[in-house]
């Protein structure tokens, strides 16, 4: 997709859909594979966003073999979706009426699962 029609953050997220969706540890080679398979994007647009990924502690880091670098997400897409809610949640004037409104957008079977979780 070109750079033009990608929403600010989308990168981001396509790539850490793509370690979500990994069985292990990936280079940026295979991220690059993974978001860019039509080859539009340069390895070097996925390194600068696994760099600004990692220093938002989102992305680890580690050595793989000679020069090249291991990625894995920091946390669970789960982790992070909780993140991002509570952080949402932390900004709202009346807390109540935001999870008011979030629980009648869920389905019966969300909010079955939700209610389970908090017993």
């Amino acid at each position: 997709m070109p750079k033009s029609q990608r929403q600010q953050g989308e990168l981001e997220s396509l790539i850490l859909n793509c370690l979500w969706n990994a069985e292990g540890p990936m280079t940026s080679a295979e991220i690059l594979e993974c978001v860019s398979p039509d080859g539009s994007l340069a390895l070097t647009t996925i390194l600068t966003v696994l760099s600004r990924l990692s220093d938002k502690e989102l992305v680890l880091r580690a050595t793989g073999t000679g020069r090249s670098l291991l990625f894995t997400a920091a946390q669970s897409r789960e982790q992070h979706t909780a993140e991002l809610m509570l952080k949402l949640v932390a900004d709202a004037e009346n807390p109540a009426l935001a999870f008011s409104h979030f629980a009648e957008g869920l389905s019966p079977s969300q909010l079955q699962a939700l209610r389970n979780s908090l017993i």
